[in-house]
């Protein structure tokens, strides 16, 4: 059970006060500048679907098998428990659905997808939540593991203008900006005293970083925010800033997408001994648009 730790001011909860393996605080939902336009602190004992669509980019996976193009996943649908106020994106060792429990699979909530009609000029965008600029927040735990992903990111909620093509053809630096991951956690590269962070605006050339930190992301919650204004993206981690980019960023409204991925790829080779469930553990989601004059 993960208890709240009482209100304290931003500057209380800076990396430098937060011991290894200890919870970094939760900050008041009130920010000063800042309009609460999104929020969900798992409090019920279900997802709310005014706020969640339980699947990964279902639009998209529906599409592929129309056009013939093999998606990885084998079902999109998510596999959660929500427990003492936490929410537990889960891979167990048989859900989400696979043959075997070593296949790759994912657990992802967002709040938005897509439906195409006949062709891809005709389409119904689903919105639950989507915005253009903003502080984006979110406080968790994530598991370790090698072959597993925690992430927590934005995408263009227009589906012309996702990251594939209407061919299927997935698109590269040069293609334009559409997606901002506020963070990617491979959980080999989550260790006891440090943790490697993965930070990208896709698809530009500078912006992808992998900063070290000083946490293990594994033992303690910690709070993750990101604040997208026109050409700059802050990432912050428990209050502190841990790397800013400078460029082109997207033009559209975008959707808030959390997700516990295994697969064998660039995150490393699923481990087939791993031991089930694991889980991507979730206080809060927040999201702040600017106050007005």
């Amino acid at each position: 059970m993960n208890i709240r730790t009482p209100h304290v001011t931003l500057a209380c909860s800076l990396l430098g006060a937060i011991g290894l393996g200890a919870d970094a605080p939760a900050p008041p939902p009130d920010k000063p500048g800042w309009r609460l336009v999104f929020q969900d602190e798992f409090d019920r004992p279900q997802l709310n679907d005014m706020h969640w669509f339980p699947a990964y980019r279902s639009g998209r996976k529906e599409y592929f098998k129309r056009i013939g193009k093999a998606s990885r996943w084998t079902d999109h649908n998510a596999h959660y428990v929500i427990e003492d106020g936490i929410l537990k994106l889960r891979i167990g060792a048989t859900l989400p659905y696979r043959a075997d429990k070593s296949d790759q699979c994912v657990s992802c909530i967002q709040t938005s997808d897509h439906r195409f009609g006949a062709t891809t000029n005709e389409f119904q965008i689903l919105d639950k939540f989507a915005q253009k600029y903003g502080w984006f927040e979110i406080r968790c735990r994530c598991p370790r593991g090698e072959g597993l992903l925690s992430a927590f990111w934005l995408h263009q909620h227009d589906p012309t203008k996702q990251e594939y093509t209407p061919d299927g053809h997935r698109k590269t630096i040069g293609d334009g900006v559409l997606e901002i991951d506020i963070f990617e956690l491979q959980g080999r590269n989550i260790h006891d005293a440090t943790s490697k962070v993965d930070l990208n605006v896709h698809f530009t050339k500078e912006a992808h970083y992998r900063p070290e930190v000083g946490i293990d992301a594994s033992m303690g919650f910690h709070v993750w925010a990101m604040e997208w204004q026109e050409g700059r993206v802050d990432w912050y981690l428990d209050g502190k800033v841990i790397k800013t980019y400078t460029g082109p960023t997207p033009q559209e409204k975008m959707f808030i997408l959390m997700a516990l991925f295994q697969y064998s790829g660039w995150i490393g080779k699923i481990d087939p001994d791993m031991a089930y469930p694991r889980d991507f553990e979730v206080d809060y989601v927040r999201a702040y648009a600017r106050a007005g004059p």
